[in-house]
């Protein structure tokens, strides 16, 4: 009876141990896993406030953009119009634009009253080689001189559409010109200048330099059809060659005012 006994004891304190190691095993894994899920929870809230402070910190350097895109009715041509404010457009190319378009007002433009000074400041902004191939065009002896041409009652308008730069120094100007003869309706023609351009340092007089203050300069200049063909056709008048003299050719170092004589 005593084995008995001592056997059911021993298998007793065996069962209890194994049931305390059991329950000693489950406690260590419930830690375990509790440790763990700590460190899952920190990380996760690390890595949200660093996103919510990236965001805060970066929320300033985004900013809507508007952009106005504006189509040509007649022609189709598209462009964007950019705006000046905060540097969004650099100022050189504003000066640039700036140039470029009353180079080709002087250049294209007409009327008896402006034709002098539009002369002499095409001179002022040009290159030798511009000024020989603009003298040339202009003289009255050429049967295609504006001179001849419009006379002194036609006036000729230069509306600037678009200004877009192929290279930093090569502009592309697209205007539209409106021919004007007395109570006619205005002529419409479309066109594209192509100006290579630079800015000289010469010396230049106090007049001349009130007209092109920083010494703009182009070098070549071609002058192309645009799109559409003129909107309205009116016959031309036939040319009458003037009998005024030529004018004085542009001199290369000094520029010097305008010479052809307009008949009164």
């Amino acid at each position: 009876m005593s084995l008995n006994t001592s056997v059911d004891k021993e298998n007793v304190e065996k069962y209890l141990q194994e049931t305390r190691s059991w329950e000693t095993d489950k406690v260590q894994a419930l830690e375990k896993s509790k440790n763990i899920a700590w460190r899952i929870a920190i990380a996760s809230s690390v890595l949200t406030f660093a996103s919510v402070t990236a965001v805060i910190v970066s929320t300033p350097l985004k900013t809507i953009v508007p952009y106005v895109i504006r189509v040509d009715n007649s022609t189709g041509i598209v462009d964007v119009v950019n705006s000046l404010k905060d540097g969004e457009t650099s100022y050189d190319e504003a000066i640039n634009k700036y140039f470029t378009q009353w180079y080709v007002r002087y250049r294209e433009g007409y009327s008896k009253e402006l034709a002098e000074e539009y002369y002499s400041n095409v001179g002022i902004m040009s290159s030798a080689l511009e000024q020989k191939k603009y003298y040339d065009f202009f003289n009255p002896k050429n049967p295609l001189s504006p001179l001849n041409i419009y006379g002194k009652y036609a006036k000729v308008k230069v509306v600037i559409k678009s200004t877009s730069f192929i290279k930093n120094d090569i502009a592309l100007v697209r205007y539209s010109t409106e021919i004007e003869r007395g109570s006619d309706n205005p002529e419409v023609s479309h066109f594209a200048a192509t100006i290579t351009f630079s800015y000289s340092g010469a010396p230049m007089k106090e007049t001349d330099r009130a007209v092109n203050p920083l010494g703009f300069q182009v070098v070549e200049y071609r002058n192309d059809p645009d799109a559409l063909p003129s909107e309205k056709k009116s016959p031309l008048k036939t040319p009458v060659v003037s009998s005024q003299p030529p004018p004085v050719a542009f001199p290369v170092q000094e520029k010097t005012p305008f010479t052809p004589q307009i008949q009164p």
